[in-house]
């Protein structure tokens, strides 16, 4: 029989290591940081939040809301999801969320309040997002699987999952200590580290996002109702976003790891194997919007889009029409990295003005949100744009939503969340449409999700009337 000598050797050198020193020592690094600070998992969590909601914009948002159209016979702008695409967004999200448990955690071990309050919107950001795309997720037994084997999470209803992230917001919001910057640590989002007057930037995201959980929800929710009036009767306990480089937005810089993740992407993969959609184009075409030279290029001095959901087969024929694509400053761009602009605080201001949650007036804050849009993208708004047809204010919800969704552009997958919360903007119908032409309402939960929890799955699926695209969620009903 022969032995492995490996074994031999190996067994050896423990024994003779056990005569001097333990294991325990050996794995001793007397030079290694033992414990981690809470702020110190903040820029990760961030940058990867970001990253993945500009990939899904990128790949699904845009198809699916005809911002841009496939070239190469893709499915999504035929409204086909393949349960595969469900994987990325929920195993990328949630992993990020371990990162963002334990920056809380950690905080409040040493009851540092201004990360205990980041964390807490941190985690409700990714929350929502998750939530939004799916429905009912894992919440209130999620990110428990160490120390508490918690393995098999179950689903929780989305109104109750709204309900708490709006509860947590607040409670961050209470938590801040604007006197004091972010330390210790550094803030990539607002580099609040530096001065307390970035840290009371972070105590405006809270809010500004609080406000669009609460407006997205406030038609399924009396109680939201109330806390919008109260929120918005009270901006000196809740303090929203007021000007343009407030916004919630990771700014890329040409060093790695705060790279546009888009930079190093062939040019074919960023904006060859799409195009502009027809919808998305002539909406701005028509209100000779300067945006469009910051996002598009052009084809003999005009923006040009292809239609969307267009027949299987035809690609050679959409892909032959001379169209504009993303511009390719898009890839560098500091700017891409948006969670939330300010100017969609003045849009959600806007519309509860409208509904009466507020005396404000809706076309005030109707035309902030296109001026911060503007100043945000570096575009110069000419001086009568607010007065062009179409653009002027009508006092429809319509108008407003589709200024918001032109706003939204690359902002993770918020235009298709509004569309299914709102209806608007109304998108025109191509002939290759499947689903019997109807816009998907959600992403169908993962396959490894079915098959490892899958009793909490069969309770959820149960719950939502089926795991298909278009099981309306809690805020969509």
């Amino acid at each position: 029989m022969k032995i492995n000598k490996l074994l031999v050797v190996s067994a050896c050198l423990l024994m003779a290591l056990g005569c001097t020193q333990s294991m325990d020592d050996l794995l001793h690094d007397p030079e290694a940081v033992t414990t981690a600070t809470s702020g110190s998992f903040l820029n990760t969590a961030i940058l990867n939040g970001v990253n993945v909601g500009l990939s899904r914009s990128h790949r699904l948002n845009h198809e699916l809301m005809q911002v841009t159209v496939s070239l190469t016979d893709g499915q999504f702008h035929r409204y086909v999801l393949i349960p595969s695409e469900s994987d990325y967004l929920w195993n990328n999200y949630y992993l990020t969320l371990t990162n963002v448990q334990d920056m809380y955690d950690r905080a409040r071990a040493t009851n540092n309040r201004n990360h205990m309050a980041v964390a807490m919107t941190v985690r409700a950001w990714l929350f929502q997002n998750l939530t939004d795309t799916y429905g009912d997720v894992p919440y209130f037994q999620a990110l428990k699987g160490y120390p508490e084997y918690q393995i098999t999470p179950k689903f929780d209803p989305q109104a109750q999952i709204y309900a708490d992230l709006v509860a947590k917001l607040d409670t961050a919001n209470a938590l801040y200590d604007i006197t004091k910057p972010f330390s210790p640590g550094t803030d990539a989002l607002f580099a609040a580290e530096q001065s307390t007057t970035n840290m009371a930037k972070w105590k405006r995201f809270t809010n500004s996002l609080r406000l669009r959980l609460l407006m997205r929800g406030e038609a399924k929710s009396p109680e939201f109702q109330q806390q919008i009036r109260t929120m918005l009767a009270d901006p000196t306990r809740y303090p929203l976003m007021t000007a343009v480089d407030q916004s919630a937005a990771l700014k890329f810089t040409a060093v790695t790891p705060l790279l546009n993740p888009f930079a190093d992407d062939r040019d074919y993969d960023f904006n060859g194997s799409n195009a502009f959609a027809e919808y998305f184009i002539n909406t701005l075409n028509s209100w000779q919007d300067p945006r469009l030279a910051v996002w598009a290029t052009s084809v003999s001095g005009k923006f040009v889009g292809v239609p969307s959901g267009y027949s299987l087969g035809d690609s050679p024929k959409v892909s032959a029409i001379a169209s504009s694509r993303l511009n390719k400053t898009l890839k560098t761009s500091p700017l891409l990295g948006t969670i939330m602009q300010y100017a969609e605080t003045e849009f959600l201001l806007a519309e509860a003005a409208l509904k009466g949650y507020s005396s404000d007036s809706p076309k005030d804050h109707y035309e902030k949100g296109i001026r911060a849009s503007m100043a945000y993208w570096g575009a110069t708004m000419p001086t009568d744009f607010l007065t062009r047809k179409g653009v002027a204010y009508s006092g429809t919800l319509e108008q407003l939503i589709t200024q918001k969704y032109i706003s939204l552009f690359f902002t993770e997958m918020q235009q298709w969340a509004e569309y299914r919360r709102t209806g608007f903007p109304v998108l025109p119908k191509g002939p290759g449409l499947e689903n019997n032409g109807q816009l998907p309402m959600r992403l169908t939960y993962p396959l490894s999700v079915q098959s490892l929890n899958k009793q909490s799955y069969d309770e959820a699926t149960a719950r939502i009337g089926g795991d298909n695209i278009n099981a309306k969620i809690w805020w969509a009903k």
